[in-house]
């Protein structure tokens, strides 16, 4: 690591290589649409429930909230 690197560069450093590994994983999962595999729909809407739940949740922490405070 780079002492002078800003944490743009960081972030971009880190974020490339984990959306890649992410996307790689995906992709994997799709192979399983293959005939060689028997499934059901209720499966497969658990599956992508599943990850859609998990990058909504990751995606909510990219949200700046500046103001929590009760209100009307």
């Amino acid at each position: 690591m780079d002492n002078n690197e800003s944490k743009s560069e960081r972030f971009v450093r880190l974020a490339e290589p984990r959306v890649n590994r992410a996307c790689k994983a995906i992709s994997m999962i799709g192979h399983l649409a293959a005939s060689s595999y028997e499934y059901t729909e209720k499966q497969v809407e658990a599956m992508f429930g599943a990850m859609q739940e998990e990058l909504n949740t990751q995606k909510r922490k990219f949200t700046k909230v500046t103001d929590r405070k009760f209100r009307f």
